[in-house]
């Protein structure tokens, strides 16, 4: 009896020890107001978006909530600002893409996973300024790669910090080296 009922207790025990409250982890949220911020001497910014989804094995933009094209064009609007009577930005948004891919974990030790998730989101946007008679003053292209791992056994919330974290982070990227290139091609029409 004193067994059955020990193994009893042990039972509950390794139940409520097991009914840990799980930590939820908040997305990160993208702020515009802490990335670069562009004034341009122009009247007038048109922001076309060209990007196509081509939807695959790896892209996975129809699985996650903040999508890249959307990232991207809300910091233009908000960070872009014209200043000036004539020229017109035209800026053609190429590429927003975000993908995952498994991939082996070539620095997998004895019992970690041998295979992980790579996640990988890519910018390419043209920027073209033309004067009022629409002629070509200036135009340059700007790119950026950004990617990270993560296990393959994690949670939906986990998946989704990753996801927003690498989303904040390759906008950092873009806005600066947007700026750096602007700077380096239009440097004349910057504000």
């Amino acid at each position: 009896m004193f067994l059955k009922n020990s193994f009893t207790h042990f039972l509950i025990l390794i139940c409520v020890l097991s009914c840990q409250p799980i930590e939820i982890m908040k997305p990160i949220q993208i702020d515009n107001a802490r990335l670069e911020k562009i004034s341009i001497n122009a009247s007038e910014i048109k922001i076309n978006n060209k990007y196509d989804p081509i939807f695959s094995e790896k892209n996975i933009e129809d699985q996650i909530l903040i999508l890249p094209i959307n990232v991207i064009q809300n910091w233009m609007t908000e960070n872009i600002i014209n200043n000036g009577n004539y020229n017109k930005l035209i800026v053609n948004i190429i590429d927003a893409s975000i993908t995952k891919e498994e991939i082996e974990n070539l620095n997998a030790k004895n019992f970690e996973e041998k295979t992980v998730f790579h996640y990988e989101v890519s910018y390419l946007v043209e920027y073209e300024l033309y004067d009022n008679s629409n002629y070509l003053l200036a135009n340059s292209t700007v790119e950026t790669l950004r990617s990270t791992t993560s296990k393959k056994l994690i949670s939906l919330n986990e998946t989704e910090v990753i996801i927003n974290n690498l989303l904040n982070e390759s906008i950092k990227d873009f806005s600066i080296e947007t700026k750096s290139i602007l700077k380096k091609y239009m440097g004349e029409y910057l504000n």
